[in-house]
């Protein structure tokens, strides 16, 4: 057999090199004090473990048989006494020894509640000077300096590992049950705020163990709660390795080894709604990280927890705790469905992922009003912008996502602004939860509606949505028109078409008179915008009416004159043009300054902006140009007879950049 490997561990940092080892198909030694810590490494052929606190004629006793081709010692950064005895054990028997370093905490917040000291015993002599409960986090090993130190032990509580031996040690040093709290970390910020509270603690002694060894979120937690920190500083400044430093000096595998990542969907939030998959994943994890009302939900005791739904604070988290391999990542609702797995998924692309659905708010919407949903638009407003009256009006049952606050009562109100109240909404909160509630009502009934914190859903259903048209071609009749000029329906419908719109596109009414053109354009973009530019006052009023009367919530009315107010509007895919009171030139380049790639369309009737027009294509080279002449006679009724009468003729002017 090739010469192993010899790793001084008992860390998060041992365990994760055993694995490396493992992975990789290297014979490994790994020395641990404690049999609990043996029990926390992975059982394998590769893998032979010692417990055993080894002084230096021991180690050197090991080393003499000459098995061993590296020595790497991943001892705690406050195991100075065993780090030399490896160190000179390694000198004696000319073994390689390499020192892996766990890097400091960065930015330790400053809370102004931090007292540093060099060690356990002036730790313990301040600490028997002061009032108020302690919570020792430096485990078993110096735990006798603290009880000799402090003469009223009764103000201790010690938190160690679940070992037999770190038990009894506490037992030893005079403390009693209620005064040892025995579980193993990493701990999240929650669970020590929790035990910090628990324990009435004014004080909390730690040493910096780093992000591997869970600092950070002692001093997140005795931050929240106002507490003074005891800080045991490192007892030398050492000189070391980084973990894949190490492993490319020495050639003794890759850093790299699978993680495993599972975004779990747990549907409404409850174990009820999580499918036996999720269950598996967070069983099995070593981490689970998700929102603290979801972390509330499940069973975490012995698991390390990340309280964040945030995908860079998450990717950063994980990045910087490697010694976790299996990780589970909890999400509300379904993953696929307005979920934030898509960022992780992206964000984490790196490691090897695994998505485990849930079950849908919609889905559980539905089951509970005892009907489908495979005929439902689908609709989420809470932190996006989406068109929902355009989804109410063309269909008969529309679900959205909801945020807090009052989404509700918003919601109801501009339903009520377009005139639909013949709607029902069906409004449900808490799914899952004991306080389930879900109501039913008109728009109005819900207009003073308080939302009460969590996540509303809503199912709008329109008995009149299978009464609209579908294609554009709205009658002039059907427009409020007062006394402005309106694009005529036959210009208006050749022209909209030369538009060549998308539903998402960002369109330009420039002129927009009545709206017509506004109207048109918005049903069809009705997942983009429409920018209704006019200049008058009654018109700006005529295209307010019209836009109520057609429901189409995204328009914004622009009261101005072109060019100067298109300057603070978003750059147009698609613009309308028809009329510039002179300006044609200064409208055309302001529209190509914020989009050179524009859709152009002009509506011309005099030889004047023929003639702009003629130059402007000359001087600015569109791509694409098509100009059409169209002349348009309607029958109109004279005693009792139809005769045809002609509309002024237009040119219609495509430009395409």
């Amino acid at each position: 057999m090739d010469k192993q490997i010899l790793v001084f561990g008992g860390t998060s940092e041992g365990r994760q090199l055993a694995e490396i080892y493992i992975q990789n198909h290297i014979y490994c030694t790994i020395c641990v004090a404690t049999e609990y810590g043996g029990q926390m490494l992975p059982e394998s052929e590769y893998l032979n473990i010692i417990c055993s606190r080894l002084d230096f004629d021991e180690i050197c006793h090991l080393l003499s048989d000459n098995l061993y081709s590296y020595v790497i010692d991943a001892t705690h950064p406050y195991a100075a006494i065993i780090s030399e005895n490896a160190r000179s054990a390694c000198i004696k028997t000319s073994t390689p020894y390499f020192r892996l370093l766990r890097k400091t905490t960065d930015n330790i917040p400053d809370s102004g509640n931090i007292i540093t000291f060099p060690d356990a015993t002036q730790a313990a002599k301040y600490l028997d000077k002061t009032t108020g409960r302690i919570l020792l986090t430096t485990g078993s090993k110096d735990l006798h300096i603290f009880c000799n130190g402090i003469k009223d032990i009764k103000r201790i509580t010690a938190r160690v590992l679940p070992s037999v031996q770190a038990i009894e040690t506490c037992t030893n040093a005079g403390l009693e049950g209620k005064q040892v709290i025995a579980m193993h970390g990493p701990f999240s910020k929650e669970l020590n705020t929790a035990i910090i509270k628990q324990t009435g603690a004014s004080f909390i002694v730690t040493k910096d163990s780093g992000n591997a060894g869970g600092f950070p979120e002692k001093i997140s937690a005795a931050i929240e709660t106002g507490i003074t920190v005891i800080l045991i500083t490192r007892p030398l400044d050492e000189e070391g390795y980084t973990l894949n430093e190490i492993l490319e000096i020495t050639g003794t595998g890759n850093i790299d080894m699978p993680r495993q990542i599972s975004l779990v969907g747990m549907g409404m939030g409850t174990p009820g709604t999580l499918t036996a998959d999720g269950k598996e994943a967070i069983e099995t994890a070593e981490l689970i990280i998700g929102s603290g009302r979801l972390l509330d939900s499940i069973n975490t005791t012995g698991k390390a927890t990340f309280n964040a739904y945030d995908a860079d604070i998450i990717y950063n988290y994980i990045k910087e705790h490697p010694q976790y391999t299996h990780i589970a990542i909890i999400l509300s609702g379904d993953t696929g469905f307005y979920s934030g797995a898509d960022r992780l998924y992206s964000k984490l692309s790196g490691y090897n992922i695994n998505i485990i659905p849930g079950i849908s708010s919609v889905s559980y919407f539905a089951a509970r009003l005892k009907t489908s949903w495979q005929d439902t638009r689908l609709i989420s407003l809470h932190g996006r912008t989406q068109n929902i009256i355009e989804a109410i009006k063309n269909n008969y049952r529309t679900f959205a996502l909801l945020g807090t606050k009052d989404s509700v009562s918003g919601l109801a109100k501009t339903c009520l602004d377009y005139g639909m109240d013949s709607l029902v909404f069906y409004v449900g909160c808490n799914f899952g939860y004991n306080n389930e509630k879900i109501i039913k009502g008109n728009p109005s009934h819900f207009t003073k509606y308080i939302n009460e914190g969590f996540l509303y859903c809503i199912i709008i259903e329109n008995p009149d949505a299978d009464q609209n048209i579908i294609t554009h071609g709205i009658p002039d009749s059907q427009f409020i028109r007062g006394n402005v000029p309106m694009t005529k329906e036959e210009i208006r419908e050749i022209s909209i078409s030369k538009l060549h719109l998308k539903k998402d596109s960002i369109v330009y009414d420039i002129g927009a008179g009545t709206g017509s053109v506004s109207i048109e354009c918005a049903r069809m973009a009705y997942n983009g915008k429409v920018y209704s530019i006019e200049k008058k006052e009654e018109a700006i009023k005529l295209i307010e009416q019209n836009k109520i009367l057609h429901k189409t919530s995204n328009i914004e009315i622009i009261n101005g004159t072109a060019p100067g107010i298109l300057e603070k509007l978003e750059p147009p895919d698609h613009v309308f043009i028809g009329g510039t009171s002179g300006m044609l030139r200064p409208v055309i380049d302001s529209v190509l300054s914020k989009n050179r790639h524009a859709r152009i369309v002009i509506n011309a009737i005099t030889l004047e902006t023929i003639a702009e027009t003629e130059r402007i294509i000359k001087e600015t080279s569109p791509q694409e140009t098509d100009i059409t002449y169209v002349s348009i006679s309607k029958s109109k009724t004279l005693a009792g007879y139809n005769m045809m009468a002609g509309l002024n003729p237009v040119w219609i002017i495509t430009l395409s950049y």
